[in-house]
């Protein structure tokens, strides 16, 4: 009997750590999709300072300034156009600020909520946000938009600060993909809403 609970337990413990490992490696691979050079994405710069990571992307949208500040600006409509957004419901508008709850979920990691506040500086070209309530981090960045000399393009850069409430058991390297993918699909969703607009 004693060495059938064994049998029994040995078996679970050998199929937990095989789920993890095989959860560990399909994340992996899932990050690896997005840890190339990618033709949305100009120039790049991720930091890590303990739980505080800074990112920056900059990519060019082939339209002008005031379409894609537009489409940027409707935050609300997130969830139409990027798929990692699975929520983006408008909660309050006030003048040039919009209060929006956010769902956000990169490669296969868990949905991310957040409450943000999103600030429009359209003779700035630049819709700040940060957060107001999450349980996972708080996030703080702008979205500066930037015409190109004969007004065709828009030169988009997306800065931001984020900060860790809680441990993250993912590698940076997943994190970082994770990131890239969100903007990748922002920048693409951004194109897409141009072009049908």
């Amino acid at each position: 009997m004693n060495k059938n609970v064994l049998a029994v337990v040995g078996l679970i413990v050998v199929g937990a750590v095989a789920y993890v490992g095989y959860r560990y490696a399909s994340l992996q691979s899932e990050a690896a999709k997005w840890s190339g050079p990618m033709k949305e994405v100009q120039e790049e710069q991720i930091t890590r300072d303990g739980e505080v990571t800074h990112s920056r992307f900059v990519s060019i949208i082939d339209a002008p300034i005031t379409k894609v500040q537009a489409v940027v600006w409707h935050v609300e409509d997130l969830s139409k156009i990027v798929s990692n957004f699975k929520i983006s419901k408008l909660i309050e508008e006030n003048g040039n600020t919009k209060r929006v709850e956010v769902g956000i979920q990169a490669l296969t990691l868990p949905l991310l909520s957040y409450e943000m506040e999103f600030t429009n500086h359209p003779e700035e070209h630049r819709v700040t946000f940060k957060t107001l309530k999450s349980q996972a981090q708080d996030i703080e960045g702008e979205y500066k938009l930037e015409p190109s000399p004969d007004g065709v393009k828009t030169r988009i850069t997306y800065l931001t600060t984020a900060k860790d409430k809680i441990a993250v058991p993912f590698p940076q390297s997943v994190l970082d993909s994770a990131g890239r993918e969100t903007f990748v699909n922002t920048v693409r969703g951004i194109e897409k809403a141009v072009k049908q607009g």
